[in-house]
């Protein structure tokens, strides 16, 4: 199993040049699961929602609106693993082993591990920090 990051996710979402490189390389591994996790899923929610609180006109809220509307209709196609008890549980160990790491990747993390999923992300570099975590970028 695969679990896409957000950045990774938001790239595809875009469809431009980066995001069509991750899904062409996704179409070549073979067995492929991919899903992402409802802490991705948050984190989108949370982000529509704050460009929609900011909109100042009319032809603003409508943009804004669209793009929550778009996002509902991607997650109506998009698998996504969900952060349950194994989870919360990893969570809460990697709070106290990986202070200084986000709270959400920590989450996000804990899926992955929990999944025995190999997690795309950009960020390598806080991520590379949790050692039984295997990333690609």
């Amino acid at each position: 199993m695969y679990i896409l990051d957000t950045d990774h996710l938001s790239l595809i979402q875009r469809n431009g040049q980066e995001g069509k490189q991750i899904l062409s390389r996704l179409v070549t591994i073979e067995e492929l699961e991919v899903v992402v996790t409802v802490i991705t899923y948050e984190e989108q929610v949370r982000g529509r929602l704050a460009v929609l609180s900011k909109t100042k006109t009319l032809d603003e809220q409508v943009i804004a609106y669209q793009g929550l509307q778009k996002l509902a209709a991607d997650y109506q196609t998009i698998v996504i693993a969900p952060f349950h008890h194994t989870a919360a549980l990893e969570h809460q160990r990697l709070r106290k082993t990986y202070p200084r790491l986000g709270n959400m990747d920590l989450k996000i993390a804990a899926i992955a591990l929990t999944n025995n999923a190999t997690l795309l992300t950009r960020n390598v570099s806080d991520f590379r920090q949790i050692v039984e975590l295997r990333i690609e970028d």
